[in-house]
């Protein structure tokens, strides 16, 4: 049974179709001019407005530059690998190494161990304890190596040395996989994760708690540009998934003070992380996740509760969410540009769910994007579903590096949903914005954007707009209340009354 078949006792006007549909927009339109003659309004059926034909770009394939191009385009000022920091000359020593399969006691912190039994395959029941930078958690690695933590608890404290390696409370490397069942870990730094895994690896998480406390501090995003760009504070992630790795979260929860909570870095091409029936939570500011350049993110069944937003997208990033609640602080989702590459898209996918947000569901910060919204519960307390604001990062994609190229810009789909906020496109000299309504309502304004709507649709705009139609439409599908008025480009020109009181002036392109 599909989605639309599915929700069709809520939205019914939604899942007709065939003849019955245009009984119910005529229908529709009737009681919409009734109400407009009472109203003094002229009635609005019967007229098909010819909109623009503009054809939606495919999207084109993205090929991430190698090492060296990036270093030759300057995308690396610090030098590092994907901008990642060189690692650490003198790293932390673990509590129990596992290399090759084999548990290593000489490369390992024993004495931080307590109770409980390590074996070459499995540690369960150990308690770490680690208060300084130099001791690390239980580290994985070797290609073949399967190791299993179970029932454990690890505790570390002091600032860490980098996303990944020996001194994460559990991590995993060079093409290992480790599997966490019923444990506790937490750390308390700067950068300290929780759990990393790195190097073509694999970690599966369990029914388990990830905190990480960092150090305390008060939020400031202007402090220094990085958190200005991301809109967020904070000094640790609870989790970091690196370089051609997959990390997977099931029944679990994931908790950072500030910055991070499930992050993605130097993806060197591809990551994946995957969340199933988690809690996901930032406290005084941060994300709960984040899927950078080459990383898919998906979350099925997710609660997040966060300070700031549920995920950022930057690059030839992607975010799936399937039937996920959200209650954020800021937007929903953030999507930015961070390779000033013109040819990127983010990619962006809803599919149901609950949604709450203080701000703009999603801001788009001088990308291109790509977003899908469907059978979503949407409620913004600043009233913006969608808006693009150009971004000052120098690594944005700006007038500078778009200038006479065909850039992809904004596309979002509204399905099977009643949507409710201003669509508001600020970055337009850089690229386009393109709203598509597929079986769904919009109701607010939309400004300096393009619209297009099948025959199930319909747009009531709650302000002064102005957009550009593409495709035909029936005029009886726009809507707005008396004083408000559409200015729109279309294939024809004429000013119109609306059932609303509104008033609707189309200029030919």
């Amino acid at each position: 049974m599909d989605r639309t078949e599915t929700n069709s006792g809520r939205r019914r006007f939604l899942t007709i179709t065939g003849a019955a549909s245009t009984l119910a927009l005529t229908a529709g339109a009737a009681r919409a001019a009734e109400k407009a003659a009472s109203a003094g309004c002229e009635a609005t059926s019967g007229h098909t407005i010819k909109g623009l034909v503009v054809e939606k770009p495919v999207h084109p394939p993205y090929r991430i530059p190698s090492f060296e191009e990036a270093k030759a385009l300057g995308l690396f000022p610090d030098g590092g690998g994907n901008g990642m920091p060189p690692k650490p000359s003198n790293p932390p020593v673990p509590a129990v190494y596992v290399d090759d399969s084999k548990y290593v006691a000489e490369k390992s912190q024993t004495d931080a161990v307590n109770g409980g039994k390590v074996t070459d395959r499995f540690a369960s029941g150990i308690k770490i304890t680690g208060k300084s930078s130099e001791v690390g958690g239980v580290y994985v690695k070797g290609i073949g190596t399967e190791f299993i933590l179970a029932d454990a608890t690890i505790d570390l404290t002091g600032d860490g040395k980098d996303q990944g390696g020996t001194g994460v409370g559990a991590a995993v490397d060079d093409y290992a996989t480790l599997i966490v069942r019923n444990s506790t870990i937490t750390t308390n730094g700067k950068s300290r994760n929780a759990t990393s895994a790195e190097n073509f690896s694999t970690l599966k998480v369990y029914n388990s708690t990830l905190v990480s406390n960092g150090v305390p501090f008060t939020p400031d995003i202007e402090s220094n540009p990085q958190k200005k760009q991301l809109e967020i504070d904070g000094n640790t992630r609870s989790h970091c998934t690196l370089s051609g790795s997959y990390s997977y979260f099931y029944y679990s929860t994931i908790i950072t003070e500030g910055w991070g909570a499930l992050s993605t870095d130097g993806a060197n091409g591809f990551v994946y992380l995957e969340a199933d029936h988690c809690t996901i939570r930032s406290k005084n500011s941060g994300y709960g996740a984040y899927a950078d350049e080459g990383c898919h993110d998906v979350f099925n069944s997710c609660e997040f509760d966060v300070a700031s937003m549920a995920t950022i997208v930057a690059a030839e990033g992607y975010a799936t969410f399937n039937d996920v609640k959200a209650k954020c602080g800021s937007h929903f989702v953030l999507i930015h540009c961070v390779t000033g590459s013109p040819a990127e898209i983010s990619g962006l996918k809803v599919f149901g769910g609950e949604i709450k947000t203080k701000t703009s569901a999603v801001r788009v910060k001088s990308a291109n994007a790509e977003i899908v919204f469907d059978n979503a519960k949407v409620v913004t307390e600043n009233g913006v579903l969608l808006e693009s604001t150009y971004s000052t990062d120098p690594n944005a994609v700006n007038t500078a590096n778009v200038k006479g190229k065909d850039v992809y810009g904004i596309h979002a789909t509204f399905r099977n949903m009643d949507a409710t906020g201003d669509v508001l496109h600020t970055d337009k000299e850089n690229r386009k914005m393109t709203v598509y309504l597929e079986s769904a309502a919009l109701k607010g304004a939309v400004k300096d954007a393009s619209i297009k709507m099948d025959s199930h649709s319909k747009w009531m705009a709650t302000a002064d707009s102005n957009v550009t139609i593409i495709g035909d439409v029936d005029l009886a599908q726009i809507d707005a209340p008396a004083g408000v008025t559409i200015t729109a480009t279309a294939g024809e020109s004429g000013k119109y009354k609306l059932a609303s009181c509104g008033t609707l002036i189309l200029k030919a392109s």
